[in-house]
């Protein structure tokens, strides 16, 4: 596709997209299949306490050892506004029929079930391990503060309705025929 057909393809769907919002409908996007899909949500808490603790940081050096200008002020005060916009934004992870969905430096990606080699569910963890590349999704209750059993529960659902293997606290649980 010439880039400029893709520019042309934004455009028309960015409008489209406003005029279904005003209209009270879902909007559209290029990845999806216009399928339902159950959403489970986390609350980032790892990575804002982290810029708040640079910014804190930041103060302290700078009331400490030199003399405070508005650059450092506006940095100290980015950090902290950074912070604040991280905890806002719920991570999550989407659930269909043949795909899950979720955010991944900063766009929504959807991972089809062909492309899933295994599901593993761990106390704290649940791993989506991919076909390509030994890659894989990995949800903690740690830094995000997933729901993991209502995660695992839908993802046993979901591997049974798709073949995937899934394994539950290290035991592995047969494919559904």
């Amino acid at each position: 596709m010439s880039r400029q057909w893709a520019r042309m393809v934004k455009k028309n769907k960015k409008i489209v997209n406003q005029k279904r919002l005003k209209e009270g409908k879902k909007t559209i996007t290029a990845a999806t299949t216009g399928e339902e899909m159950d959403a489970i949500y986390g609350r980032s808490w790892f990575l804002p306490a982290l810029f708040v603790a640079v910014s804190a940081f930041f103060a302290t050096i700078s009331i400490a050892f030199y003399e405070a200008d508005t650059l450092l002020w506006g940095t100290i005060g980015a950090y902290l506004v950074l912070g604040f916009i991280y905890y806002l934004r719920k991570p999550y992870l989407k659930v269909g029929k043949k795909q899950v969905a979720t955010k991944r430096m900063g766009v929504e990606r959807y991972l089809q079930a062909e492309e899933m080699e295994s599901i593993v569910v761990q106390p704290g963890s649940v791993t989506i391990n991919l076909k390509a590349k030994n890659k894989r999704w990995i949800f903690t209750k740690f830094q995000n503060l997933y729901n993991i059993p209502a995660m695992a529960a839908r993802l046993k659902t979901f591997a049974q309705q798709n073949q995937i293997k899934y394994e539950d606290g290290g035991v592995t649980v047969d494919k559904a025929v």
